[in-house]
């Protein structure tokens, strides 16, 4: 047995029975102990017996410890030493917990991240489960490969006994594989987990070696802080890119959604030049063309995409465009040309089904399909070289890496990795990229910002629906859960902000979105038709600008709406503390501005407070109460009450 300790956390391996265990190093009793496992695919070749092949074939581990960001990192690398090939399936660190001990019992908790931009994030009590997801939409949120009877939580994972214990864990490198944990829990608490390493079928050749994605473990921070240490070591590892400036702008969809004209554009194109907002982009969003593939089939209400674009940036905004550039409808031409260009099932042959939408059938292009990665080149430089558009917000990125056979014997991660490093390198480096509908960390180092949340949509939430769909309440929800990642991986899109009076959403909810938006600093972009924006919507909007550097949500490991979120000002030291009510009944919240003075520049023994919403300076000299409207929020800015005499009425979080 070896073993590796770094600040509390104890990893000890044991290479002859192949056995793991975690633990404290100031503790003597394990927290999960189990085994490591090879599983390769059947025997191979077909014409050979398993008994042949279990004397000519042998997966040999060579396991090795080292202490990394106060942490243990884990790596496996994996070698043939038989005399034929062998198809690998998956490498398996399965753990289990004592059942006699009181760690992750009942009352512990499961911080399960989701597959892609719009799988639900939370912290969630042991035993409680976010709705299945139905069959028309599961192969957009789901990790398909992970089994169906247990919690799986993708790439990274972390877990919360009663007594604020955690245990944090996380693959570092997102390259190759689409790793993930399957968990075993219920009522009773947590009993297994698998750290799974998939290898996607790859053949490894006599004498050849594999190494698997490096396992990070640590059980001395709290679950919050072990959540930030992965996101900052898988940046390191994936090269993350991280803008300095965060976009604003207007969006077609949440109003004209796929009814939209170029008149409407060009409409609201004009209303912003007289309003005067200072936001950065106007992107037109689905509705342009005839069919999801068909890109370049413009509909006919549309006269000129590059005259449009040139309108937009002639007055002085940057011009954006939307499209799914690996997604294809059934209906489609290019379905229809090229049914070879498809991921297909390896026992039909038939292209895998990659979702139904809008009344059609959707599949995923082979981006390892020569053919397909020069249509891929085309389409990006038709975009951007011949329409100009410089912003380009890709969607239903999942589609290319479904499970299938492609063209190429790669995993379904380095497929899809290779269809975003061909757009990345034809778009160039001055367009700035934002994903959606995309697996995450497989998309680090590749974009400049990313949606990590379901669509915002005109309704707070649609009863009956999983967490994934479209919901003001689904993207609240990773919003919070997801904020760790905000300039780690890349810059976060909450999605739309919607302030017409005319959707369903209430004066409290759309406050309380803004007010998110604002003090968790990702991207700002709103969708209303800005005619009906009256003066009280305006004015939402430019108080939620400009984006400030970053938030931190208090509360993640506690529940699943974290309900305070905290940032700075840039400049003068001055913080910002947003209050939410994520409940449906009204209830009153309590503010402390002593707890937030540490770091401000407040030296006076009573602070200085600013009431964001309303606008005044408030008595600070003890704790502040305020009745909030069901999903309503309260916000405050402590500082000097110069700055904030200044600057704050402007400013959901006071300025910068």
């Amino acid at each position: 047995m070896h073993n590796r300790t770094a600040n509390g956390t104890s990893v000890g391996y044991d290479d002859e029975h192949s056995r793991i265990v975690i633990g404290r190093s100031d503790d003597e009793s394990s927290m999960l102990d189990g085994s490591l496992e090879v599983r390769p695919l059947g025997p191979e070749p077909s014409d050979a017996s398993a008994t042949t092949l279990e004397n000519d074939v042998s997966l040999e581990t060579d396991v090795s410890l080292e202490t990394t960001a106060g942490g243990v990192a884990v790596s496996v690398t994996i070698t043939n030493t038989g005399e034929r090939p062998r198809s690998l399936e998956s490498l398996v660190f399965d753990l289990e917990t004592s059942d006699d001990s009181s760690l992750f019992g009942p009352n512990s908790r499961i911080y399960r991240h989701g597959y892609q931009s719009w799988s639900p994030t939370a912290t969630l009590p042991a035993g409680e489960r976010f709705p299945e997801e139905s069959s028309d939409n599961a192969p957009m949120m789901l990790d398909l490969e992970a089994p169906t009877n247990r919690r799986t939580s993708s790439y990274l994972t972390g877990f919360v006994d009663e007594s604020g214990q955690a245990v944090t864990m996380g693959f570092l490198e997102h390259d190759r594989f689409c790793t993930r944990f399957d968990v075993r829990d219920d009522e009773r608490g947590i009993h297994e987990v698998a750290a799974v390493c998939p290898f996607d079928g790859l053949t490894l050749q006599p004498g050849d070696s594999l190494e698997s994605a490096t396992l990070w473990i640590d059980t001395a921070r709290s679950l919050e802080d072990g959540l930030v240490t992965i996101a900052d070591l898988v940046a390191d590892e994936m090269d993350a890119r991280v803008p300095e400036t965060v976009p604003t702008g207007w969006c077609s969809w949440y109003h004209y959604f796929t009814d939209v004209t170029e008149a409407d554009v060009r409409e609201n194109l004009d209303e912003l030049q007289s309003w005067g907002i200072p936001v950065d982009i106007v992107q037109l969003d689905d509705g342009y063309m005839n069919a999801f593939g068909d890109w370049r089939t413009i509909d006919d209400d549309f006269d000129s995409m590059a005259g449009l674009a040139g309108a937009i940036e002639n007055e002085g905004f940057t011009p954006g465009l939307w499209l799914a550039p690996f997604y294809v409808e059934a209906g489609s031409h290019l379905f229809q040309d090229h049914p070879e260009w498809f991921i297909t099932d390896p026992e039909t042959d038939e292209p895998v089904d990659g979702g139904f939408r809008a009344g059609d059938h959707l599949h995923g292009l082979d981006t390892t399909h020569p053919e397909v990665q020069s249509w891929l080149r085309e389409t990006l430089e038709t975009a951007v070289e011949e329409w100009g558009f410089q912003y380009l917000k890709l969607d239903f990125l999942f589609a290319a890496a479904l499970p299938g056979s492609r063209y190429d014997d790669v995993t379904r991660i380095e497929a899809y990795r290779t269809g975003m490093e061909i757009i990345d390198e034809t778009v160039g480096d001055d367009v700035t990229v934002l994903g959606c509908g995309a697996p995450l960390a497989p998309s680090v180092g590749l974009v400049d910002a990313m949606r990590i949340g379901p669509d915002t949509d005109p309704v707070w939430e649609t009863v009956g629906e999983s967490a994934s769909q479209p919901a003001l309440k689904n993207a609240v929800r990773n919003t919070l859960t997801r904020q760790f990642l905000h300039r780690r991986w890349w810059l976060n899109d909450p999605d739309c902000q919607l302030v017409r009076e005319t959707s369903d959403l209430t004066t409290a909810e759309r406050e309380a979105f803004a007010a998110l938006v604002a003090t968790t600093g990702g991207v700002n972009v709103f969708s209303d038709r800005i005619a009906e924006i009256d003066p009280t919507g305006r004015r939402l909007l430019e108080r939620s600008l400009p984006p400030v550097e970053t938030g931190v949500v208090e509360g993640v490991a506690d529940r699943e709406f974290p309900s305070r979120v905290t940032c700075e000002r840039t400049g003068d030291g001055a913080r910002t503390v947003a209050l939410f009510n994520w409940s449906d009944e009204q209830t009153t919240v309590s503010f402390d501005p002593q707890r937030y003075l540490e770091g401000t520049a407040v030296t006076d023994e009573a602070p200085i407070v600013w009431d964001g919403f309303a606008g005044e300076p408030l008595e600070s000299d003890g704790r502040i109460e305020r009745a909030l409207a069901p999903h309503g929020a309260a916000v405050f800015t402590i500082g000097d009450e110069t700055i904030l005499e200044e600057s704050s009425p402007d400013s959901l979080t006071g300025g910068q």
